[in-house]
């Protein structure tokens, strides 16, 4: 999947398995169920891991289309050069904050466009976000967001793009930027939830922190959602309103 930040790892993939079971079930797992049923959960659960083996995330074609929608309706706002700039100058303030690879990934949207005025600054932004993406060395790819950022005209000074995601604090203002209304214009709601629930890869979110489980929890029904699905449920503000207490 090439239109959303997707770090394959067995704890999210398996609270994507229990979300998915506990949304066709519509009930907890239990003991009572019949056999055949377990037989579906373990053809899913190899679905999964098949997954994280090829690389790719399990979204059904009903998220993969509600995430081109995404960024087609939000790419249908850029058309000129002026906006291209503004367009990648919206995301550099999240260097530091959020994963640079998912903000390249962001930013590699511009291709995207078909505005004859916009292909040659395109081109050069997606070339550097490429070689970001694709670049290991963290150093190296602070560099690279130097010549990204000079070229389309942003001033800040950027002296930061790694995070640190092992500590209550530093995970709960991620999540806080990430639920935040700027944000939540700028990324999928799937994305969105999958940086959630790939916390726990980071930081053991217990049951017994009841507000950031709460999330969490909330975040791994989500991301298995389609967005017709999300409103229906409101489970995205759900996530949200616990947000706002985190402190």
């Amino acid at each position: 999947m090439d239109d959303g930040f997707f770090v394959p790892d067995p704890k999210s993939y398996y609270r994507y398995y229990l979300a998915t079971v506990k949304q066709r079930n519509n009930c907890p797992i239990n003991n009572d169920e019949p056999w055949f049923i377990y037989v579906i959960d373990l053809l899913i659960l190899f679905e999964i891991f098949y997954h994280i083996y090829m690389n790719t995330p399990p979204l059904n074609n009903l998220i993969r289309n509600d995430i081109d929608m995404f960024w087609s309706n939000r790419l249908g706002l850029v058309r000129s050069v002026a906006d291209v700039r503004l367009f990648v100058c919206e995301y550099l303030p999240l260097l530091g904050i959020d994963y640079d690879t998912s903000i390249a990934k962001a930013v590699l949207q511009l291709q995207r466009i078909n505005v004859a005025e916009t292909q040659p600054l395109v081109t050069e932004i997606a070339a550097l976000a490429k070689l970001i993406y694709n670049e290991g060395n963290t150093n190296a790819r602070l560099k690279l967001w130097r010549r990204l950022a000079k070229t389309v005209g942003y001033d800040k000074e950027i002296n930061k793009i790694d995070i640190n995601l092992t500590s209550r604090s530093n995970v709960i203002k991620y999540i806080k930027v990430l639920l935040s209304d700027d944000c939540m214009k700028m990324w999928p709601a799937h994305d969105i939830a999958y940086k959630i629930v790939n916390l726990m890869v980071h930081y053991d979110i217990t049951e017994d922190d009841r507000p950031l489980y709460e999330i969490w929890d909330l975040a791994t029904e989500v991301e298995a959602m389609s967005l017709a699905e999300i409103e229906i449920s409101g489970k995205l503000d759900e996530t949200i309103k616990p947000s706002k207490k985190l402190g």
